[in-house]
């Protein structure tokens, strides 16, 4: 298999894992416009998107210097396209616990990728989710 375009060491990671169970994957295939708290828009074009059956899953790796304009703009776009897409969080466990639960659908910490990764792995392709249950305040997923 031909190498990935990746844009960081998580991404490549993240990548190698689903190459590693077999998941056919895109990387940056999507583009969309978030519209931000101002009224501004800015592009936001997914790292990895993964399509199984009717189920589209974005993944989003995201290190620890992703900074507030970044979880601003993933935050923003899940609640403008949320019916249309499953968000995956991938993020070191202290990122993790720093983020609000609006800013994914599913997080996981960078430390268990195979688990992320099994659970798109043993999606139904007919379309049915498992419900993910979301950390509670200050706790980790």
């Amino acid at each position: 298999m031909a190498a990935h375009a990746t844009r960081s060491d998580l991404e490549r990671s993240l990548c190698e894992e689903l190459a590693r169970q077999a998941i056919v994957h895109e990387h940056r295939s999507l583009h969309f416009r978030v519209e931000l708290a101002s009224g501004a828009t800015r592009p936001y074009d997914p790292a990895l998107v993964v399509r199984r059956g009717s189920v589209l899953f974005v993944l989003e790796p995201m290190a620890g210097d992703a900074g507030a304009e970044h979880v601003e703009t993933v935050t923003r776009f899940l609640a403008q396209h949320s019916p249309e897409i499953v968000f995956i969080l991938v993020a070191p466990g202290e990122v993790l616990r720093g983020l609000p639960p609006e800013a994914y659908d599913e997080a996981y910490p960078s430390e268990d990728l195979e688990r992320a990764v099994a659970r798109i792995r043993d999606q139904d392709t007919a379309g049915f989710l498992e419900p993910f249950r979301k950390r509670p305040e200050g706790g980790l997923s």
